[in-house]
């Protein structure tokens, strides 16, 4: 037996301890449920809701948890040299927008690691607190960057490792689970499929589900489970109109107009995305993404959604012909119940907004997926 499977085996007890412990459950609803005096379009929702938990859709069943499991597992290799992976010989260091980090901070906290958070300045101060009130380090990178900087400070990092082997120092490691560790990623994640449908008891109708596109994840984990168990079903992804370059791929795949034809400006265009503000879904990163990819072959729909500044910021950049068609056409989270925004983050807005657009279709659950709350966005 190897040496790592022998470390490994030692540390099991601690892993089943994570991973009992880092699991929770997810609230599923009717809108029209929790809030009054909705529209039928709007109360019909069934809302699959992670808003409550630490790191979100990340920490339903802590993803972290079986990725670190691995990677303690296989080692890792550093100017062809094997080096295992312990909190011996490792700090971790994940990079993140959203909410994931606080799923990550858990994962590694519970196993015993030092550890690292690549997030981008500029966010909402929420965003840099943990629940628990917890410290945890954190390295920013530039504002202006946005998304951008995260690939770049995680280069800068793993260049030290050979020296940092050299000195006998620890080596930095990325669980990565939007890329090596995807796999691990999406079948942990199908976890959100399972309790939606385990919650929402026996259906005789297809489910639409509507989710962030993000880093793919979600749309991979849930779509493809509900997809298995539930025939029929269909999963329309959601992407900020001020970035649009998810959907450019989605409309290249599908033969469907491309963004600049649609508004006749490109993808992520610079003033438009000075008003970015559904933080943790997808946006310029520099690189590809394996789950996007393949959530791009999964999605039966793609909705661009808008609020009302970035449609301040494209009425400057265009005619106002252009400008009065894209107001119409693109679902708008500015406009929904001011009891939803004050309960909600950005990207749910948006995916109830464009869920919305589902409901009077009396054949089929459309569900939408909560990320998180507005106590993210102060």
């Amino acid at each position: 037996m190897s040496e790592a499977k022998i470390l490994l085996r030692q540390r099991e007890p601690l892993f089943r301890e994570a991973k009992q412990k880092l699991c929770h459950r997810a609230q599923v609803y009717p809108l029209g449920e929790r809030f009054e005096g909705l529209s039928p379009a709007l109360a019909r929702i069934v809302m699959l809701d992670v808003s409550g938990i630490p790191g979100c859709h990340y920490g339903l069943k802590n993803v972290f948890v079986p990725i670190i499991e691995n990677l303690e597992l296989r080692g890792t290799v550093i100017a062809g040299r094997s080096v295992p992976v312990s909190p011996e010989t490792a700090i971790l260091v994940e990079p993140s927008t959203g909410n994931g980090w606080v799923a990550f901070s858990d994962a590694a906290n519970c196993l015993g690691y030092e550890h690292i958070v690549v997030i981008p300045d500029g966010l909402p101060e929420a965003r840099y607190r943990h629940p628990e009130q917890r410290e945890v380090r954190m390295i920013k990178t530039p504002a202006e960057d946005y998304a951008a900087g995260m690939p770049k400070q995680m280069r800068r990092l793993m260049i030290e490792n050979p020296k940092r082997l050299t000195r006998g120092e620890k080596i930095y490691i990325t669980p990565n689970h939007a890329i090596s560790g995807a796999e691990i990623t999406v079948r942990t994640m199908s976890e959100l499929g399972r309790q939606l449908l385990q919650q929402i008891g026996e259906q005789h109708l297809p489910l639409r589900v509507v989710v962030s596109m993000g880093n793919g994840a979600s749309v991979c984990a849930l779509g493809e489970h509900v997809k298995e168990k539930v025939p029929g079903s269909l999963v329309v992804a959601t992407e900020s109109f001020v970035y649009g370059a998810g959907y450019d791929k989605f409309a290249r795949l599908k033969n469907l107009p491309r963004y600049e034809e649609l508004y006749g400006i490109e993808p992520a265009n610079k003033d438009l995305m000075v008003v970015f503000s559904a933080y943790g879904t997808n946006a310029p990163i520099g690189i590809e993404l394996p789950l996007q990819e393949r959530a791009m072959n999964l999605l039966d729909d793609f909705l661009l959604f808008t609020n009302a500044a970035a449609l301040h910021v494209f009425k400057e950049l265009t005619s106002s012909e252009k400008f009065l068609e894209c107001a119409r056409q693109l679902p708008n989270y500015s406009i929904l119940p001011r009891a939803l925004y004050e309960q909600f983050g950005n990207s749910t807005l948006a995916n109830i907004i464009s869920a919305s657009r589902f409901t009077e279709k009396a054949n089929e659950l459309v569900v939408a997926m909560a990320y998180d709350g507005r106590g993210n966005y102060s």
